[in-house]
């Protein structure tokens, strides 16, 4: 697994402060929090930061000076600076762009969106989230196991755990049910990536599944499944 990047998040209420910290833990990075700008400031004279995370809802005046600043002071103003908004408040996001905001992001926050954004941003190569889970999926192939655990998923693929893995490049058609869900899924899978027992301690052996053939309504309920599983237990309320 890649190392962590790390992220300093600038939140003036101690709700947003620990939504954002664990929901930034949970697709993989780590948070260094902050009450103001000063106050990140002076963190970031001590750690190297990939990206800063703003919660810009405040006042329309302190949100230009916030920005003003972390655009101007020598030690940010060359990271990366997201800004998370709720969307009935404050400006839009082309005059926050040209204010020297690489992104904008509105609240309710959309987890794919959010990771992507992060993703590109900070260099990383995954372009959407993924979360553990344990789901029995059926092989239509003639395979060793007619039936595998997937551990982990996101609406790009999968990975299945085995130790009879397939070749890469090698094609499976699925049959799944997502937790909490009835409707069955069906999709053609690829092996990209296989993991031999006792390569690594910390991988269990099996293979990574990259989705080739999946509908759009499909590729949205897993969407929706990893939403939920990474803020379905958070509740963030902004207040000014």
């Amino acid at each position: 697994m890649s190392e962590q990047k790390n992220v300093l998040v600038i939140c003036q209420t101690a709700a947003g402060q620990m939504y954002l910290g664990v929901l930034l833990k949970r697709i993989w990075y780590k948070s260094i929090l902050a009450k103001t700008v000063e106050e990140g400031i002076h963190y970031a004279g001590e750690n190297p930061f990939s990206l800063i995370v703003f919660d810009a809802d405040m006042p329309d005046r302190d949100r230009d000076q916030a920005i003003s600043l972390l655009r101007s002071e020598p030690s940010v103003k060359d990271i990366p600076l997201v800004v998370f908004l709720t969307s009935e408040k404050g400006k839009s996001s082309e005059s926050l762009l040209a204010r020297g905001c690489s992104a904008v992001i509105t609240k309710p926050l959309d987890m794919s969106l959010v990771y992507s954004i992060l993703a590109r941003l900070s260099g990383q190569e995954r372009q959407v989230p993924r979360v553990p889970t344990r789901i029995r999926v059926e092989i239509e192939e003639k395979t060793p196991e007619k039936y595998l655990t997937c551990i982990n998923i996101s609406e790009g693929g999968m990975y299945l755990r085995t130790i009879d893995a397939l070749p890469e490049k090698g094609t499976l058609r699925l049959k799944f049910i997502l937790p909490r869900d009835t409707a069955e899924i069906q999709t053609t899978s690829e092996v990209i990536r296989t993991e031999s027992l006792g390569t690594r301690i910390e991988t269990e052996p099996g293979m990574a599944l990259r989705f080739v053939d999946i509908s759009e309504e499909n590729r949205s309920r897993i969407r929706n499944f990893v939403q939920w599983e990474l803020t379905g237990d958070l509740d963030w309320k902004a207040t000014i």
